[in-house]
């Protein structure tokens, strides 16, 4: 899937399933720059690769809408290097990171992308802390996070960890300390924005799993019948309809104020929408209601059940 582009790059999931990109990992975890400065991830095979791509890679995809992504050059689709965000358990938050093969070294790829990491970690994905580790000896990495706006905070020894490692970390202004109210109004906005891609604009469909929790279950009620969905075929088939052409100029939004039911560390949600867009080359306005269970965890507030029906007089 595909996550964001920027003036030279492309960034999108690793697929163990797609042509070249075990092999691109396999060579790339065996640099001796990579385990110099990373460590030896034990990657000494095809199926060695494939298998960190799918355990280690496709699983923070879809468990934490965020992960290390596969790092193309525009131009011609050569796969550079990898960059993205993870939660470390040693850190107490998401961290940026990258890794590029000596002959993409010298070009300026590795901060173009981890500046575009870090702008979707606070617009995107709404984090106002990130960080970033490298070896005290790496100092072409520590300009990189420099460069993008991270300062060096300490040099330390992570907990689970042996070897020193510099520490670096960015801050977001203040952000305006916002009632539960708000806060499920955001991520019900969130939610929405995620499918637009109006003006041939990247949908963010790939931040959906952050915003899902991992057991979330998605109802559509149509006419035929009621459609269930895990969260990975809710968002796979949006992806096929929105990211392959079929669905375009798409925007959705809600038709009004949201109706709030308060629980406690959970709520009901009830919302107007409308949406519209061209799907098929056929344009057409819709509306409808939908249906959240949000719940409050220790990240913040998050889908539990999302339930629609679109309303019986749409016409296209």
């Amino acid at each position: 899937m595909l996550v964001l582009k920027t003036e030279r790059l492309r960034l999108r999931w690793f697929d163990a399933e797609r042509p070249g990109d075990a092999e691109f990992i396999l060579e790339l975890l065996n640099e001796p720059s990579w385990i110099a400065n990373i460590g030896d991830r034990n990657v000494h095979s095809l199926d060695d690769a494939k298998a960190f791509i799918s355990d280690r890679l496709v699983g923070g995809y879809w468990f934490q809408g965020f992960g290390f992504w596969a790092v193309e050059r525009l131009e011609d689709g050569a796969v550079l290097g990898m960059c993205g965000l993870i939660k470390r358990d040693s850190l107490p938050h998401v961290d940026v990171g990258y890794g590029f093969v000596p002959r993409a070294w010298g070009a300026g790829y590795a901060r173009e992308a981890a500046a575009a990491c870090l702008r979707y970690g606070h617009e995107v994905l709404g984090l106002n802390t990130i960080l970033g580790i490298t070896s005290p000896t790496n100092t072409a990495s520590a300009r990189v996070l420099e460069g993008i706006g991270l300062h060096h905070v300490e040099t330390t020894v992570l907990e689970g960890e042996t070897r020193q490692t510099a520490l670096f970390r960015w801050d977001a202004p203040l952000p305006a300390q916002l009632d539960d109210r708000a806060q499920i109004e955001q991520l019900v906005n969130r939610m929405l924005g995620c499918f637009s891609n109006t003006g041939g604009a990247i949908p963010v469909l790939a931040s959906l799993p952050h915003w899902l929790l991992p057991y979330a279950s998605s109802a559509c009620d149509r006419p035929d019948g009621l459609e269930l969905m895990d969260p990975r075929t809710f968002v796979s088939q949006r992806a096929e309809l929105l990211m392959e052409g079929r669905l375009r100029d798409f925007s959705e939004a809600a038709d009004g104020p949201l109706q709030i039911d308060s629980l406690g560390r959970s709520a009901q949600v009830r919302l107007r929408f409308r949406k519209s867009g061209v799907l098929d080359g056929v344009a057409f306005k819709a509306s409808g209601t939908k249906h959240l269970q949000v719940v409050k965890t220790i990240e913040g507030w998050r889908i539990a059940a999302l339930a629609w029906r679109d309303d019986d007089d749409n016409e296209a």
